[in-house]
This record gives C-alpha cells, sequence and structure tokens, in this order.
C-alpha cells in the first residue's frame, strides 16, 4: 500500500480550497492509498511534518498551495528519491501551469497511478531554494508590500495597486550582476531568474527556458526611471525583447548579484527574499517530481 502525505496550505490562493481537498481525500482511500492530511501554518512545522513523513517511509507527498507553499515543501525534498505532486491552489501556480497540472481530483488519481516522474532543476539562492521564479528589484518591493498586508486568502488584485504603487515611487538602483565569473551588468536594473518559461500573467519572461538541462536563466532589464521601466515591460508583454538592447537573456550555473545599495529586495516563488547580496546556483536535477 502506497504511503501518502496530502500537505495544505489553508489560506493559500484567492479561496477556500475545502472541497477539492475532501473529494481528493476521498478517492485516495477508494484506491487504497495509506493517506495521512496535513495544514501547514508555518516553517518550522512543515519541516517536523516532512521529517516524520519520511521516517514512517512516505513515498509521495501531494502539496495544495502555491508557488510559495511548493517551495517550502521542496526545500526539505532536494537531493531525495521523494517524489512530490502540486496540487495547485495558489494566487499563481506557475511550476504547475508550466508541468500542466490540475488540481482536479480524478486527474490527479489519475497522474498518481500512472507513476510518471521528472527531475527538475531548481536554484539554491542564499540559503533558500526557487523552484519557478525570482525577481530582483521592482518584483521583489511588489511582493514585500503585499506580503506586509496580508491577513488571508489573496487574489490577483491584491497586487495592482502594490504594482502601480511601486511601479511609480521605485528608485531604480545599479546591481552587478556577475554568471559563472563573468560580470553580464553593472549599471541600473532589475532582474528575474527561474528555470520555467513563464512568469506571472503568462508573461514570458525568459528565453528559451528548460526544466533539466542544468542551467539557470536570467532575464536582465536595465532601466533607470519609470518610463524605461514600462516600455521594457510593455516589450515583454507582447513578446518583442529582441527589438532592444536594454533586455538581455543569459544562463548560467553559477550566479551572483550584488549591489553597493542596501535595500534592494528580492522574491523567490512569490514570497519575500533576502537582500542582496544574492549568491545563486544550479541545483541539477534536485527534485523530483510526479507528472501527469
Amino acid at each position: 500500500m502506497k504511503r501518502i502525505c496530502l500537505l495544505e496550505n489553508p489560506i493559500s490562493g484567492s479561496s477556500n480550497n475545502n472541497a477539492t481537498i475532501e473529494e481528493l481525500l476521498a478517492l485516495l482511500e477508494e484506491n487504497n492509498f495509506d493517506v495521512t492530511h496535513e495544514k501547514l501554518v508555518c516553517f518550522e512545522k512543515t519541516r517536523i511534518i516532512i521529517e516524520e513523513q519520511i521516517k514512517k517511509n512516505c513515498e509521495l507527498f501531494i502539496v495544495s498551495g502555491g508557488d510559495g507553499t511548493v517551495r517550502s515543501v521542496a526545500q526539505h525534498l532536494v537531493g531525495s528519491n521523494i517524489a512530490m505532486l502540486i496540487l495547485p491552489s495558489g494566487n499563481e501556480n506557475l511550476l504547475a501551469s508550466e508541468l500542466g497540472l490540475t488540481s482536479e481530483p480524478a486527474k490527479v488519481i489519475d497522474t498518481i497511478l500512472q507513476g510518471k516522474t521528472k527531475n527538475i532543476d531548481v536554484a539554491k539562492i542564499n540559503d533558500s531554494i526557487c523552484i519557478a521564479v525570482a525577481g530582483i528589484g521592482v518584483d521583489g518591493a511588489i511582493v514585500r508590500d503585499v506580503h506586509k498586508k496580508r491577513k488571508g486568502h489573496i487574489n490577483f488584485f491584491s497586487y495592482v495597486w502594490p504594482t502601480i504603487k511601486t511601479f511609480i515611487g521605485y528608485k531604480h538602483r545599479r546591481i552587478e550582476i556577475e554568471i559563472d565569473k563573468k560580470i553580464v551588468c553593472d549599471t541600473k536594473a532589475i532582474a528575474f531568474i527561474g528555470n520555467i518559461s513563464r512568469y506571472g500573467g503568462g508573461l514570458k519572461i525568459f528565453k528559451d527556458a528548460i526544466w533539466d538541462d542544468g542551467l539557470l536563466n536570467v532575464t536582465v532589464l536595465k532601466c533607470k526611471n519609470l518610463f524605461e521601466l514600462l516600455y521594457l515591460f510593455v516589450l515583454v508583454i507582447i513578446g518583442s525583447t529582441e527589438k532592444t538592447a536594454h533586455i538581455e537573456h543569459f544562463e548560467g550555473k553559477e550566479i551572483t548579484v550584488n549591489s553597493a545599495h542596501n535595500n534592494i529586495k528580492s522574491q523567490i516563488d512569490g514570497d519575500i527574499g533576502p537582500d542582496l547580496p544574492l549568491k545563486i546556483k544550479v541545483i541539477p536535477s534536485g527534485l523530483h517530481l510526479q507528472v501527469p
């Protein structure tokens, strides 16, 4: 009998996910799986639950939540052969969308029964991991503002005013980006680092991203004011980043991001990330995922 642990973030996304969870639990029991259901309330409890389940020979962790929730679980599974299956229920589920995963219980059961898995690269950023996208600069400031005011479920509209306010008031700073010991940026800019093709709202922020090539993708938007920032984002939205030298795409295994300014923010998978400096490296095939 396969032992499965369903981990749920009860405040993830924009609405209550109880009906989906209950239906999935019923189907898992019908298919004779040994199931444990746990709710995640803090990072420390997440670690304890995962360690306990591993000792009990858990073979699969199903994670219900957004990319931040998935990352909090993946942090403890990187480098292991224990599979994780994402049950998308967050405001954004970038990795789940990339992999074609659904929250429909019957399809989740089919995915488990088929037993297909994929190993994907992840990024280690200082002491954390990143499973989808990290942002440095404007992006980090927006996420910090949203989370500072968050009291429960959030949705797309939770980001509208923080995005407008941050775009207007952001003080653009010079950042230095080094990839595999080569300086690729030393000017006012913002940057994105990840391993999947899409970003929030379906934006194709990276060029030719591949999950398991052993490389991280880096996109740099060189801008020094609001008008340049808006222009570059319009080019990203319409898929015309090649029309300007102010947007550059890179790949690499080891990345350092630093600045003389100490107030530049970052975000990792939609959660607040560390301030600069950042030391980033790829963990090839670091995460074992169950996929359709």
